[in-house]
């Protein structure tokens, strides 16, 4: 039986020896209704968060929230091409993961290096400033101690996102953030998100399990600041 026009389908990957055959299908991906309207719900909260500092992208482990990020990436990358001839420092758009800590807490120090590394920018803090007028700066950069503290780490991620000016930042795992040493409140964590937000002027998008709702019940500010979009399984 022949391929039905207009799916996208390669005819020439039926002539392709089997491994790139297989290779080809394992990667393909088919969004679904919800996978879309999820899709849909977070590109018009980037673009109009409306004083929202972040995005919780919620739902069940598989379901795909990995692979609409890649979709959100996609279009937020195309949606600013001709903007990034004339800024070529500029991030489209960044991503890290929330890595679940050995230790049972939640390592910020880690985070803030992983994110910097994800932004390109070591130590942003340390370019030089200009001159004197018609002087260009010194986009060169220093590598980071390894002994730096996790403000100077936290300051300089700020920095990071203030001169890359990503439309938004990911991050996936977000329900690692709920892992935390006895006596510090979940609300110091959305604090720190939240802080990052603003100093940074990226709206942050956490993508997690339904671990993250439990953010929900924190405070009305926590709240307001906000948005809150889900991904559930496709039912037939």
């Amino acid at each position: 039986m022949g391929t039905p026009e207009g799916t996208g389908f390669p005819q020439g990957m039926l002539q392709q020896p089997p491994q790139e055959r297989l290779a080809y299908f394992k990667g393909y991906t088919v969004a679904h209704t919800r996978m879309e309207e999820a899709c849909a719900t977070v590109m018009q909260a980037i673009r109009e968060p409306a004083n929202a500092a972040y995005i919780l992208l919620v739902g069940p482990t598989g379901v795909g929230k990995t692979t609409l990020r890649w979709g959100v990436e996609r279009q937020l990358i195309a949606s600013v091409g001709a903007d990034l001839a004339q800024d070529p420092g500029r991030l489209p758009v960044c991503s890290t993961t929330a890595v679940s800590p050995d230790s049972g807490s939640f390592n910020w120090k880690d985070y803030y290096r992983r994110a910097l590394q994800a932004l390109h920018e070591p130590f942003i803090e340390d370019k030089m400033a200009t001159c004197g007028a018609g002087t260009p700066r010194d986009h060169s950069l220093r590598v980071l101690p390894p002994a730096a503290a996790a403000p100077a780490l936290r300051r300089a991620l700020e920095h990071a996102l203030t001169y890359r000016r990503p439309q938004a930042f990911f991050v996936d795992e977000a329900q690692h953030l709920l892992k935390m040493a006895s006596g510090r409140r979940l609300q110091d964590q959305m604090d720190a998100i939240k802080s990052l937000a603003d100093h940074g002027r990226t709206i942050h998008v956490l993508l997690g399990t339904y671990d993250l709702l439990a953010l929900r019940t924190l405070s009305g500010q926590v709240i307001r600041r906000g948005i809150l979009c889900h991904f559930p399984r496709c039912r037939t």
